[in-house]
């Protein structure tokens, strides 16, 4: 075996639900161990080819295990402090973990989405109504994988997709959506999935130092209903020891809610980043989250169809040929087009 297939069965892994008889401790346990023994199978001339050394990765993969089990203990013992002060000194001490920087000029960083469901009463919301909870309303902000109950995150998706997947699948005329731009650049922890075949050689080493992490955040809920979800342990965790850092100022993730019945094959469009709140000001808004971005009101498929019926079928010249390929890219979607919509409408700081 090689590195991008395991990293492949990995990917595939955690698209399941956990066994709700398995404990979270002994599912990561179990999960952790698999990954330091198929490692450890791996041929040197393997580690070789990268440049790498197989005794300093299994190592490093090593201290991580324990690290996060420990961790995981520290909480189940009531001991939350302990658990935080675990996760930030080894988020401080692991130079093997990968950081995304999300590059401002970049075409493939410089829009994200963010989707609302819509009210009663209110079916399009203005910008400042798009971005995080006001911190007067915090009441309303829930257990969520990267924030706990009344500490509002602002979350938002490289796609309309993939926000779509994160409020688990609304119907077309139940939510609003805007577009966000960065004005600035920034970095993250980067605990995505990733397609093996878009890593880079000299990205390997910190994809495999950073898998027992991503792993630990990525395990899907085994029971929705409930109020407690002990898969969000490790991922609120981190979020808490990163809620300081200037350096690194949040999470970017891959969405666990994938669904197979969509086949577009860019893992990345199910990106997503969770950013804390810093600071309140008088709005309630974060200021330093605001600086941060520019965001459009936002728009709804009902108007848009109302005003523009979307595409439904598309040509593709083959061969000298018209071919009908209706939604099989992306990018012809209805998400694809509501995101080419969003395009025109005007963005403003919030």
């Amino acid at each position: 075996m090689d590195f991008k297939t395991l990293i492949e069965n990995i990917n595939n892994e955690l698209t399941d639900v956990r066994n709700s008889n398995e404990s979270l401790e002994e599912n990561i346990n179990k999960l952790l161990g698999q990954y330091l023994k198929a490692i450890s199978s791996i041929n040197c001339n393997v580690f070789n080819q990268y440049g790498l050394s197989k005794e300093i990765i299994i190592n490093n993969i090593n201290k991580s295990n324990k690290t996060i089990l420990d961790a995981l203990s520290q909480y189940s013992s009531a001991h939350i402090a302990d658990c935080v002060t675990t996760i930030k000194n080894y988020l401080i001490e692991n130079d093997k973990l990968l950081i995304l920087n999300i590059n401002k000029d970049s075409q493939k960083d410089n829009k994200w989405y963010r989707m609302r469901n819509q009210e009663k009463y209110k079916r399009l919301f203005p910008a400042n109504e798009m971005f995080h909870i006001p911190f007067q309303l915090r009441g309303k902000v829930n257990t969520q994988r990267y924030s706990l109950p009344g500490y509002p995150c602002l979350y938002i998706s490289r796609s309309i997709w993939a926000t779509w997947e994160e409020m688990h699948e609304p119907q077309l005329s139940q939510f609003c959506v805007s577009l966000l731009e960065p004005q600035i650049s920034f970095n993250v922890l980067d605990l995505r999935l990733r397609n093996p075949e878009s890593i880079q050689q000299d990205e390997m080493e910190k994809v495999l130092c950073t898998l027992p992490l991503v792993i630990s955040c990525s395990i899907k809920v085994a029971n929705p209903d409930d109020n407690f979800k002990p898969e969000y342990i490790i991922p609120q965790m981190v979020m808490l020891a990163l809620v300081d850092r200037q350096d690194i100022i949040g999470c970017a993730y891959t969405s666990t809610q994938r669904n197979d019945f969509f086949d577009w094959k860019d893992i990345t469009k199910l990106d997503n980043i969770a950013l804390p709140v810093k600071d309140v000001a008088k709005n309630g808004l974060c200021p330093k989250l605001s600086s941060m971005f520019k965001v459009s009101d936002s728009t709804n498929y009902d108007y848009e169809m109302l005003k523009q019926p979307f595409e439904t079928t598309f040509f593709t010249e083959i061969d000298g040929t018209l071919e009908i390929n209706t939604a099989k890219y992306y990018e012809n979607s209805i998400f694809g087009q509501l995101e080419n919509r969003l395009n025109d409408k005007s963005l403003k700081q919030v």
